[in-house]
């Protein structure tokens, strides 16, 4: 059954995108979709590179003994120790500082991270079966409203434990807006422009996180810093006035009085003709319904035909993850000036990710991620065994940060093309949870570079090579129309 569903099928013989006959491939409607529900990926880089400058390495020192006063060393811990104290230098107050978290209580800082990915982990399993199951639109609206009244509640945390159940808590959340966003759009768009409007869509989490940067050098007390984060996702409210259903799930799930409505409105933006439209999404319908005989779950992503595809797909998010995450962390913590390290680190993925357009057009989704998998683990492999020249990390460092943002935007388009509507969203969330497995790892992998500097260049450079093996299992999508149904993977669609 696999077999089949790699097998290449001439342009000629394939299905027309019925969906895309009605509302084109990108007009008036999809744009404004896709300006407007992108967006709230800015929140989604905000949320995940705050930590940051939230836990910086900071020189400490022991200022009072249980018993008697000593000599003390910078970065050192002593058993009777009972009080640290901090050189918070060029920051006011960070998490570190205000619950002493070092020395045997240094794992708890990276701990916070890692949960704030389970978060998004569990969020991503809970809002991708209930996007699926009751609607893009409504999943959509609670995710954001979530956010919101979360984001306003970190700042205010008393204590360690609040603080980070209160972070695991805006990572579920934000995982909803994560996952649902992207498929909203890429559902309203037609296969010619995908790979553009797919690239595009990481540029407003690239610019949340160049923006943290700014946010933590204003705000230099982490709660202030954490109440400035909160205030932008305010804009997302629009939604709950501007948001409509994706008409591609309402016809999947039988709604099409609902759907014609929706689709009628599109095509009039874009200038198309309404005549047959409810003819057309009644027949289209008629076809996904007879096709299913009962509702998917995520049980379906890994049985035959999807399988292999399922497998492999997880792989690769959970690389990228590990090291996207990870490498970044890496190269903030190197830098004698974090603002300019870490702005640096998201502003050379945004030539990276226009370059992935031309790549994933020209060279096709399987070719992208194999290659520059491969490309990004070699250049961080040799970052660890090269001299300490500054314009010799400073080139591997970028080049390897630039792979690992051109293969987190193409997986993001291919992942959501190898499946078929009915679990496309489910699709997503479970590799989007291998996503996050890989980023809870991540920020324990940078840490080892304490008592192992060699270590985490390695982590980091072997795994894209092995992703890059994986994903010649993957079948090439270039071209191809969505699939609606598991009958036409089936089919060998």
């Amino acid at each position: 059954m696999v077999q089949r569903f790699t097998v290449e099928v001439p342009q000629s013989a394939k299905k027309e995108d019925k969906f895309v006959s009605l509302v084109g491939e990108f007009g008036r409607w999809q744009f404004l979709i896709f300006s407007t529900i992108s967006l709230v990926k800015f929140s989604s880089g905000t949320v995940q590179m705050a930590i940051l400058f939230l836990t910086p390495n900071l020189v400490f020192w022991c200022e009072k003994f249980a018993n008697n006063s000593r000599i003390v060393q910078n970065n050192t811990c002593y058993k009777d120790c009972v009080k640290y104290s901090y050189d918070t230098s060029p920051f006011e107050e960070t998490i570190v500082s205000e619950w002493d978290l070092v020395c045997e209580r240094r794992w708890l800082a990276s701990f916070t991270q890692m949960l704030l990915q389970f978060g998004i982990l569990i969020g991503s399993i809970i809002f991708g079966f209930f996007s699926d199951r009751y609607g893009r639109k409504v999943t959509f609206l609670i995710a954001i409203a979530a956010m919101i009244l979360i984001g306003f509640g970190i700042p205010f945390a008393p204590g360690y434990t609040t603080f980070t159940v209160l972070r695991f808590l805006l990572g579920v959340a934000t995982a909803g807006t994560m996952v649902v966003s992207f498929v909203i759009i890429m559902e309203s768009i037609g296969n010619k422009y995908r790979e553009v409007v797919g690239c595009l869509f990481q540029i407003p989490f690239i610019i949340g996180h160049i923006s943290v940067p700014l946010f933590a050098y204003y705000f230099r007390r982490w709660n202030s810093y954490t109440l400035a984060l909160a205030v932008p996702p305010l804009i997302y409210l629009g939604y709950f006035f501007l948001l409509s259903e994706s008409p591609r799930w309402l016809v999947s799930v039988g709604k099409v009085e609902e759907a014609t409505r929706i689709v009628k409105k599109a095509a009039l933006i874009n200038n198309l003709p309404t005549a047959k439209i409810e003819d057309t999404l009644k027949k289209l319908a008629e076809e996904i319904t007879s096709s299913e005989v009962q509702k998917p779950n995520y049980s379906d992503l890994f049985r035959k035909p999807l399988l292999v595809q399922s497998v492999s797909c997880c792989a690769i998010w959970l690389v990228t993850g590990v090291t996207f995450f990870g490498f970044n962390q890496y190269i903030s913590q190197s830098s004698p000036d974090p603002f300019v390290s870490v702005a640096a680190a998201g502003a050379i993925q945004i030539p990276s990710n226009l370059i992935s357009i031309w790549l994933i057009r020209k060279l096709g989704r399987k070719v992208t991620t194999t290659m520059f998998s491969a490309l990004g683990g070699l250049c961080i492999i040799t970052l660890g065994c090269v001299p300490d020249i500054f314009w010799l990390t400073l080139t591997l460092g970028t080049l390897g940060v630039s792979c690992t943002a051109i293969i987190a935007a193409t997986i993001y388009i291919y992942t959501s093309e190898l499946y078929p509507t009915v679990v496309r969203n489910m699709a997503l969330g479970a590799c989007s949870t291998s996503m996050r497995v890989g980023s809870m790892l991540a920020p324990f992998v940078s840490n080892l570079s304490v008592t192992a500097p060699w270590l985490p260049t390695l982590v980091f450079g072997v795994a894209p090579l092995c992703s890059a093996l994986v994903c010649l299992l993957l079948p090439e999508t270039k071209g191809k129309t969505l699939l609606n149904s598991l009958r036409e993977v089936n089919n060998g669609r």
